[in-house]
């Protein structure tokens, strides 16, 4: 069947399929027949992964009822649109966040969002060059000078010091883009052989090779995953740090995402990519995944966000990480910590 219900996450990814209620139980339906039954409080998320879906209104109340972040996915994986139950205003907390875009605790967290996205891409191609040191030696040195080139930009991140916010966010910038090209020329040397990369390309460059398509897919997911937490968090979404505002991206979103690409999307995918080995130019279809690439990274991705990993001394999953970063936005931008310690994975 063409869903995945992954702990707290249900994913819908069949045409044709209705989804229903039973007393306080979401009934999901192919063909006329059910084919799962989930209690509705132990749904967080639902994620519409395909067109050709059906749902009754009193699914739609027990999805507000439960407060359920109900969200429909375009094609590329990005969210059109989300259901969000109401709930209560943080007028302060926004208030603080407004404001501390020009002063120095937007500086810290445009800081820490973008050494925390180095440190994750160097610690996973550090990662990948201690699995191959035995079998491919050469392989594992270039990871390991790549990751140390990655390091080097996450130092300079560090050591910027400038008075005005925007010139600091674009010196960030400049170090992540730097990095970038470092750590994607390190990842097409770890696919060599095993499927084309051409090189990191957005969504919006329309890549067809499988690597970038299931990246930009991953992306997509995770972008519905910290947008969630975020307003869970009673964070304004759209009041950026390390990005700059704009109307058409939830700039404090991208910035949190920023700590959880390579934790989360990337080393799922790469499994994947690992896994399928030839099969993997199957997975896509002129440029957008199949029905089956969809189900494969959903199912890889689920299961990365549930996997439990020790941040701050708290074994928990990535998932939860990700609702705790956020609320930490928060208590940082109220004083009421004097840091903001960014995720970063372990390797």
């Amino acid at each position: 069947m063409g869903f995945v219900g992954e702990m707290s996450r249900l994913v819908v990814n069949d045409y044709g399929v209705f989804l229903g209620v039973r007393g306080d139980r979401i009934i999901v339906k192919k063909g006329g027949e059910k084919a799962a039954e989930v209690p509705a409080g132990n749904v967080s998320q639902i994620l519409i992964a395909t067109r050709g879906i059906s749902l009754s209104s009193a699914f739609l109340r027990l999805v507000l009822k439960h407060r359920i972040d109900l969200v429909i996915l375009s094609g590329y994986g990005a969210p059109l649109g989300r259901l969000v139950s109401r709930r209560g205003g943080a007028i302060q907390l926004r208030k603080n966040q407004l404001a501390a875009q020009n002063d120095w605790r937007g500086a810290h967290l445009a800081k820490q969002f973008g050494k925390a996205k180095l440190l994750n891409q160097a610690n996973l191609l550090r990662s990948f060059a201690k699995n191959r040191r035995a079998s491919n030696p050469a392989l594992a040195n270039a990871l390991e000078s790549s990751a140390r080139q990655v390091l080097e930009r996450a130092r300079g991140v560090d050591a910027i010091q400038q008075p005005d916010n925007e010139r600091l966010r674009r010196e960030v910038m400049a170090l992540e883009a730097d990095a970038a090209e470092v750590y994607w020329n390190g990842i097409a040397q770890l696919l060599s052989g095993t499927v084309g990369f051409p090189g990191r390309k957005k969504r919006t460059d329309h890549p067809a090779d499988p690597t970038n398509v299931l990246l930009n897919y991953g992306y997509g997911i995770l972008l519905s995953e910290v947008w969630t937490a975020v307003e869970y968090a009673s964070l304004e979404p759209y009041a950026g740090f390390l990005h700059a505002d704009s109307p058409r991206r939830p700039a404090l979103v991208v910035d949190l995402i920023e700590e959880f690409r390579q934790p989360v999307v990337d080393r799922a995918v790469l499994k994947v990519l690992f896994d399928q080995g030839d099969k993997a130019a199957g997975l896509v279809d002129r440029g957008f995944l199949t029905s089956e690439g969809r189900k494969v990274v959903l199912q890889a991705l689920s299961s990365r966000l549930e996997d439990r990993v020790t941040f701050q001394d708290r074994p928990l999953p990535i998932s939860a990480h990700v609702l705790l970063q956020a609320r930490r936005v928060g208590e940082f931008l109220l004083n009421r910590t004097r840091e903001y310690v960014p995720f970063v994975g372990r390797w």
